[in-house]
């Protein structure tokens, strides 16, 4: 008996120190804001500059990598010679499989608008969760005035709006009767061309700061290979007061049939997707001061 306790006391002070190592297992960057083994391996691997030291990467992936004011299928192909050899890596940057919630219950949940079928992924990864135990006090709707393009997806008629759709199909989902809901639908903006633009992540969660929420724990519904930047999205944009954790279903490489309602055949996700995200990933870790 004394043995057994012994044993259990050894495995409670094991998993006290080991829980950190996976409260921030999606950052690019070590608590010493040093990059981690695998996003090195990853810059190493796509022929990043040896000479360039820490701090003078990311200008070179803004150049090089990002793909500024471009939707995911409008991106030019970059070092797609390398998207097989780089899969195990993304995959240890928590770019590829699925990604669950690490506690059993939330503040907010808040679910990042998209194309539909997406959204759709999202909402049922949210149930999913549910079904395994997770609970949460109220789901926030993140979406905008994005008109909808029946060339990416369907909808029924009379929609107009990303919003619209999303309302659509969290009203017919099970979770509709699970929890208490609001919908933010943030409105376009100007570029820098004065053309309008549809609103992004960042504008949505700026609106739902608007509606002046009650600190607390959120957890956010993204999909892979986004959630571990969405992540350090909404963590710059929250106050410190609201913890943040990102979760979403795994993308199994697999595109445009993940995230389009077209019909054809599965391809791999563009190598220039990955290298933008991760570009934009790495960006939002440095503005919070990671």
């Amino acid at each position: 008996m004394m043995k057994r306790m012994i044993r259990s006391q050894i495995k409670k002070i094991f998993l006290f120190f080991l829980l950190p190592l996976f409260l921030h297992a999606l950052d690019l960057r070590d608590e010493q804001g040093h990059l981690k083994p695998p996003a090195k391996k990853f810059l190493e691997l796509c022929d990043i500059p040896s000479h360039l030291e820490e701090d003078q990467i990311l200008a070179f992936l803004q150049i090089h990598w990002m793909q500024a004011h471009k939707e995911r299928w409008e991106m030019d192909e970059n070092l797609e010679e390398k998207r097989d050899i780089a899969l195990p890596i993304l995959r240890e940057l928590g770019c590829i499989d699925s990604i669950h919630a690490e506690k059993n219950f939330y503040d907010y949940v808040l679910v990042l608008g998209s194309i539909g079928k997406t959204m759709k992924r999202r909402l049922d990864f949210l149930f999913e969760e549910w079904q395994r135990g997770v609970r949460f006090d109220q789901i926030i709707l993140l979406s905008g005035q994005r008109d909808l393009d029946p060339k990416l997806e369907t909808y029924p008629a009379g929609l107009q709006t990303e919003t619209d759709l999303l309302i659509h199909l969290f009203e017919n989902h099970p979770l509709h009767e699970i929890a208490s809901h609001i919908v933010i639908d943030s409105p376009k903006e100007k570029g820098i061309t004065g053309i309008l633009r549809r609103p992004n992540t960042a504008n949505t969660i700026r609106d739902f700061l608007s509606t002046a929420p009650k600190p607390g724990s959120c957890l956010a519904i993204s999909t892979q290979p986004f959630v571990g930047y969405q992540e350090a999205v909404i963590k710059y944009l929250l106050p410190p007061t609201f913890s943040v954790e990102a979760i979403g279903p795994g993308t199994e490489n697999v595109y445009p049939t993940a995230d389009l309602d077209l019909d054809s055949s599965k391809v791999p996700y563009p190598m220039a997707i990955y290298l933008d995200n991760f570009a934009k990933w790495l960006l939002y870790e440095e503005m919070r001061g990671k």
